[in-house]
């Protein structure tokens, strides 16, 4: 099982919205962005406490998938739709994806899809269905499919594809959690390579690993099981189309006399265990919660399902693993506590709708962010773009870890800017952060591990024991030097950009990392500033 960041939170402690006053995300432009993390949640019509949450979390959700269609074995559509429903998640600005489900399982639903004019004709029936009712596009559910019929699933899912790119559509589709290339009788028929060149989303059901026939109890979703899923998945399927499928459910195994297992909600768990002598406890290897318990007739049970902080550890997978979002099965059945953990997606790095730009603050359509005052000024007077790169976030207020102190901070692909009111008034009053050090102790790296004393022909600086020479120290030393960038915290060394994969001549200092750059040689970009802003936001998982 791999390490997990469990002493880090999704979204840092530290951090409060904010000084001069960020703007809001208007409900439209949600998720517009691909920084942002997609909040997809499935909604049921045969529960009132599916529609309850519905409506209490629009605000929440980027995407809504309703449960309304069924593929007959004759392979015609029957619909359990909502207009009102649709309605009112168009006028929220929320993309509607219903679900079709397959009614016919394995052999019988070969039939339905087994000739090339079977498989065109429910692709023309969707077609008409989408767009009589408006909506973005849809999500395939077909389950219980023979492995044998993989072939036909993915030629199925590329007539789709065709049909829907010439409306500018959404194509998704739901499958099973497979964690190799093995074929199996359950996840057989998916091929994540293949389905992938025909879904913009591909949402991967990561859970029922505890299924409801399942004779020994266990969790729905283990987290180690979840990462061995998303460890695969990433080999076959570009990160930004995975969406990590979780639940919201639970089950309940009478362990006296066998399974099935009986679903449970969130709602429905916690009534349980107020009954006397229960016994509750959340298991730290699976990342949920288990409740033992005595029926009235005697018998024992034990029951495993999500909470609050289960899914904040799936989440953890999204933003570790850069995928494109989480699908929860389903609104109803979670802890009300999980909306919490949702909502603090909303981050200082969440896109902007495009402003009215003033003489004091310019909006950035390319990453969403706006730039104004000390800030706007500081950027436009030492390089601007060339230097510092797009704002990435808009202003907050941080707490350095490095120096413990807080300041009104604001990030940019290559810096962190940071308002130093006690330097009010002079050329300090802007400086950039530490994100040098930050990226040197991430690594691992001690500066004065790495210290090799005074070289020739070269600048030294006993404070770190480093040197700096040649086309580095001209960028230094034009460019702010000590007070700007710090100390040099390395030798020059060579190391590959996470960003674009290539490999560089880098030093690190305390405030930044220079790369030098042959192919601008002879022109002012023949150094430039790492992208260490970047590195920062994605470390947290607000930007991909």
């Amino acid at each position: 099982m791999k390490q997990r960041r469990v002493a880090v939170p999704i979204v840092c402690g530290l951090l409060a919205l904010t000084v001069f006053g960020a703007l809001a995300l208007g409900r439209g432009e949600r998720a517009a962005d691909a920084s942002a993390v997609l909040r997809w949640g499935y909604y049921v019509n045969y529960d009132a406490a599916s529609r309850a949450s519905l409506d209490a979390n629009l605000d929440r959700l980027d995407i809504v998938t309703p449960y309304w269609y069924h593929v007959t074995p004759a392979g015609e559509i029957k619909s359990f739709s909502q207009p009102t429903v649709t309605a009112m998640l168009q006028a929220n600005g929320i993309k509607v994806l219903p679900l079709v489900q397959n009614e016919s399982r394995w052999d019988e639903f070969t039939k339905t899809i087994e000739t090339s004019e079977k498989r065109d004709a429910i692709v023309a029936r969707l077609v008409t269905i989408v767009e009589s009712n408006g909506y973005d596009g849809i999500q395939v559910d077909f389950e219980a499919v023979n492995a044998d019929d993989v072939d036909l699933m993915t030629d199925f899912m590329k007539r789709l594809h065709t049909a829907f790119k010439l409306r500018d559509w959404i194509v998704s589709q739901a499958v099973v959690a497979r964690t190799s290339d093995a074929s199996s009788y359950w996840g057989g028929a998916y091929d994540y390579q293949e389905l992938a060149k025909f879904n913009d989303y591909i949402a991967i059901m990561a859970y029922d690993y505890g299924y409801a026939g399942r004779p020994d109890p266990i969790a729905v979703a283990p987290i180690w099981w979840v990462d061995n899923v998303i460890d695969y998945a990433v080999t076959r399927i570009p990160r930004e189309q995975i969406i990590l499928g979780v639940p919201f459910y639970g089950y309940d195994w009478n362990v006296s006399k066998g399974p099935p297992a009986t679903s449970v909600s969130h709602k429905m768990a916690m009534a349980l265990a107020e009954r006397p002598d229960t016994t509750l406890t959340y298991d730290q290897d699976d990342d949920a919660n288990r409740l033992r318990y005595k029926d009235d007739h005697g018998d024992d049970h034990e029951v495993w399902f999500e909470s609050a902080d289960s899914f904040e550890a799936k989440l953890q997978i999204v933003t570790d693993n850069r995928l494109a979002g989480f699908a929860a099965w389903r609104l109803g059945h979670e802890d009300p506590e999980t909306w919490k953990v949702i909502a603090s997606l909303q981050t200082p790095a969440t896109r902007l709708p495009p402003i009215d730009e003033t003489s004091e603050r310019i909006y950035f359509p390319e990453t969403g962010h706006s730039l104004a005052y000390g800030f706007l000024e500081y950027w436009q007077e030492n390089g601007g773009l060339a230097r510092y790169g797009y704002p990435r976030t808009e202003e907050f207020t941080e707490t350095d870890p490095m120096v413990g102190i807080s300041y009104t901070v604001q990030y940019f692909e290559r810096a962190r800017f940071e308002y130093h009111p006690e330097f009010a008034g002079t050329e300090f009053e802007v400086l950039i952060g530490h994100t040098g050090r930050w990226a040197l102790e991430r690594r691992g790296v001690d500066p004065w591990e790495t210290a090799t004393g005074p070289k020739p022909g070269a600048r030294y600086f006993q404070e770190t024991g480093h040197n700096l020479s040649g086309s580095f120290l001209e960028y230094w030393e034009a460019n702010g030097g000590l007070m700007t960038l710090g100390y040099p915290i390395t030798e020059e060394f060579i190391e590959e950009n996470p960003e674009d994969g290539k490999s560089y001549v880098v030093q690190y200092f305390e405030r930044a990392r220079f790369e030098y750059h042959p192919e601008y040689a002879g022109t002012h970009s023949e150094v430039l500033l790492g992208l260490l802003g970047n590195e920062m936001l994605r470390d947290r998982g607000w930007i991909r």
